[in-house]
């Protein structure tokens, strides 16, 4: 019987009540909203490399080795030597090793020097591949492969020809335009740095600089032979290699290979993963050159730690914009008040206890807040359901759907109670002047 009186004097007040549950239902959506996206990119950032055991760069912070290699913000205070990379890329515990050298970019967007090695092992994700939507990888020093957003945002596609400049920022004034790169290759959406990056072959890297901008006119012979493969094939004597850490130089061996002076990191695959913090220690205990080796989900987590104020604030807002809504369906339940003072005098008087019209008032507020509660949801889990293909395929975030989790249905939990305490201020006022107040005459 109560629930069909607070269900007829809410269809009597169909209006204002509509309202108020869709203010409501509003606040669930932004809550659940940011709760779900925050966790998502909790997910997704620390997601965003896998399958490489190790960083391994000159000797910085963990933080900055981690932002210039993976996130390609910053740039190093010093590179890793070539010689270094070879030593390294050849002990025992490894399994494969990738280098990566940058410096440059394109309108604003980073360049990396790599490897094919590098879309064979580089993963991100639960250890996904990175995947080609047209083209291939590079396989000449005049090739380049874009990331998807780089490819959307400036309009190319396979066969047109780019220039890359000299430095990182949006604007520079020294561009190699004698060595113009080819599109051979779009990558897939990955939600990572990889969408905004160009690659190149490692050794594209080494001619523009060693040239001088020249291209092919300074060293034909350079780009007849120049390849860096992902592995490193022969060793060298000490006085076929070139020690400047600056620029590269051709190897007169059997490869014909241009091998740089320096580079950037390097991403190391393990054989073992039991092995880890052992090889770990041996790279930032080694002696020919400082080095810094880090594990990429260990330090993403550290980084995530750091951001963790924006974390907070995103979810104090959306806190607080819930209670702005709840606080206007007490005001509501306050503003109808007076409008049922009679209504309620009546019930009182034909012997309805107190507590009944107290349960009443407290029965319209949680149906309100439950009716908010349960559209906000299904709304929210609608919509991206519908967009989350869109939201993939435009910025490369992969949200998943939205579950009807323990964690969810403690959110929906906690606004009906908050609905239900904030409605005791009008229940406890209602039952205490009703009585005397609507049986009153009026003039």
């Amino acid at each position: 019987m109560l629930l069909r009186i607070a269900s007829a004097s809410l269809w009597n007040r169909r209006l204002t009540a509509l309202l108020t549950a869709f203010s409501i239902a509003v606040s669930v959506f932004i809550m659940l909203g940011v709760d779900h996206l925050k966790n998502e990119m909790k997910s997704s950032f620390g997601r965003t490399v896998s399958g490489v055991d190790l960083i391994v760069g000159a000797r910085t912070g963990s933080t900055n080795l981690l932002l210039y290699s993976v996130f390609r913000i910053g740039n190093p205070s010093n590179n890793l030597s070539w010689q270094t990379f070879q030593a390294l890329s050849q002990a025992k515990e490894v399994d494969w090793a990738v280098p990566i050298s940058l410096g440059d970019s394109h309108k604003g967007y980073r360049v990396m020097g790599t490897t094919p090695g590098y879309f064979e092992h580089f993963k991100y994700g639960s250890r996904q591949d990175l995947t080609f939507r047209q083209g291939q990888s590079f396989t000449t020093t005049q090739e380049v492969v874009l990331g998807s957003d780089v490819a959307a945002k400036l309009d190319y596609h396979l066969g047109d020809e780019l220039v890359i400049s000299h430095g990182t920022g949006e604007v520079s004034f020294t561009h190699h335009d004698a060595y113009p790169f080819k599109v051979v290759g779009i990558l897939s959406a990955t939600g990572t740095p990889v969408d905004q990056t160009l690659h190149v072959n490692l050794a594209s890297i080494e001619l523009i600089h060693l040239s001088g901008g020249q291209g092919d006119h300074a060293h034909p012979q350079v780009q007849r032979h120049a390849a860096i493969t992902d592995q490193t094939e022969d060793h060298h004597d000490d006085h076929d290699h070139d020690h400047d850490h600056d620029h590269g130089h051709v190897t007169e061996g059997t490869g014909h290979h241009l091998q740089p002076g320096s580079v950037t990191a390097m991403l190391v695959g393990l054989k073992s993963r039991i092995g880890t913090l052992t090889f770990q220690r041996k790279v930032n205990e080694y002696k020919d050159e400082p080095l810094l080796a880090i594990i990429p989900g260990v330090a993403l987590a550290e980084l995530w730690q750091m951001m963790g104020m924006v974390e907070k604030a995103l979810a104090l807002i959306a806190l607080l914009v819930l209670v702005a809504s709840l606080l206007g369906m007490t005001t509501m339940l306050l503003a109808s008040m007076r409008e049922r003072e009679r209504e309620i005098a009546v019930l009182r008087a034909i012997g309805a206890h107190a507590s009944f019209v107290l349960l009443l008032i407290e029965l319209e507020a949680v149906l309100i807040a439950l009716a908010g509660a349960v559209v906000g949801y299904l709304g929210l889990a609608g919509l991206l359901t519908l967009l989350k293909n869109w939201i993939s395929s435009e910025y490369g975030l992969f949200i998943s759907g939205l579950p009807l989790s323990g964690s969810t249905l403690g959110y929906l939990g906690l606004i009906v109670g908050l609905a239900a305490l904030l409605a005791l201020i009008p229940a406890v006022l209602s039952y205490r002047t009703a009585l005397s107040r609507g049986l009153s005459v009026r003039l």
